[in-house]
């Protein structure tokens, strides 16, 4: 209330307080969301991405070498969940990404790759947009 006995209504464009409070926390969450997404990951797999792929990739997949980078929407090898699988499996002939397949598990090397795509934010809203297929 001011001086003269009047409630102030703080107002955001046209819009009240509470509704300008309630659109920055809209905002917000959906800043998080990818966040959220690796928090379903199973424990084992966070470990493996850690100890396999961290050191290239970053722990958010936003590596700072273009061809490492799963958050830039651009895929060198294909994003396809096949694509990645072989690509792990296989590694990169002449680039640092090595083979896995004698490391780790079919079932290790699937949910690497569907790890590593939930960095692609453009791949989240592909998926959003066809109704989670």
């Amino acid at each position: 209330m001011n001086e003269h006995g009047r409630q102030y209504t703080t107002v955001f464009r046209g819009r009240s307080a509470r509704t300008a409070l309630a659109l920055a926390l809209a905002a917000f969450a959906c800043t998080v969301a990818p966040s959220r997404a690796a928090a379903a990951v199973d424990e084992a797999t966070l470990q493996l991405y850690k100890t396999k792929c961290q050191a290239c990739h970053m722990a958010d997949g936003n590596s700072p070498i273009k061809d490492m980078n799963f958050a830039d929407g651009e895929w060198s090898h294909g994003s396809k969940l096949a694509d990645v699988v072989k690509v792990i499996e296989e590694g990169v002939p002449g680039k640092a990404m090595l083979p896995f397949k004698e490391q780790l598990s079919k079932e290790e090397i699937e949910a690497l790759a569907k790890y590593v795509r939930t960095f692609d934010k453009k791949l989240a809203a592909e998926k959003g947009a066809k109704g989670g297929k």
